[in-house]
């Protein structure tokens, strides 16, 4: 019995908090007028300002000059790289390491077998180092082969190398 008793009370003040809960009746007023307007301070001293142009003479004047494309240009090497690729570990590349292997002559082409930086491979004359192969040093281009002959012409560091087998 007592047990609904309670269940009758609780069951009063839940639906009770919320009828007054979800009233539309709610209106807030406040009212503004009583609080204080902002002041507005309006500093106007001739000492302080400073004349625009003469600001911008100053700092047009501390600029640096762009440099010339050519300038800019000889601070880049081109060609593509491969940035995983370990002749970047390399500090210096050298010619010495380029060995010469072989020959292979086919009624299309000529290729020559060379091993550079523990790299083993072939090269035609079309190949320039760093751009389409990894077997010569960079920028350096094959110049001649001559399979009768046994040698290959390469230049590198406006030289001419030729290395015979």
């Amino acid at each position: 019995m007592q047990f609904l008793i309670t269940k009758k009370v609780l069951f009063a003040i839940i639906s009770s908090i919320f009828l007054c809960g979800c009233s539309q009746n709610k209106i807030v007023d406040i009212d503004l007028s009583n609080l204080p307007k902002p002041k507005k301070i309006k500093i106007t001293n001739k000492a302080n300002q400073i004349n625009p142009k003469s600001l911008n003479k100053e700092f047009i004047r501390d600029l640096v000059p762009l440099k010339d494309r050519e300038q800019v240009l000889a601070n880049f090497k081109f060609g593509k790289k491969d940035p995983f690729s370990q002749q970047e570990l390399q500090v210096k590349e050298r010619i010495s390491d380029f060995k010469l292997k072989g020959f292979l002559t086919t009624p299309t082409n000529q290729y020559v077998l060379v091993n550079y930086l523990d790299m083993e491979g072939t090269i035609t004359e079309e190949s320039i180092g760093g751009v389409n192969t990894n077997l010569l040093p960079d920028l350096a281009k094959v110049l001649n082969i001559d399979p009768k002959n046994k040698k290959l012409i390469i230049f590198y560091e406006n030289k001419k190398f030729i290395f015979e087998l």
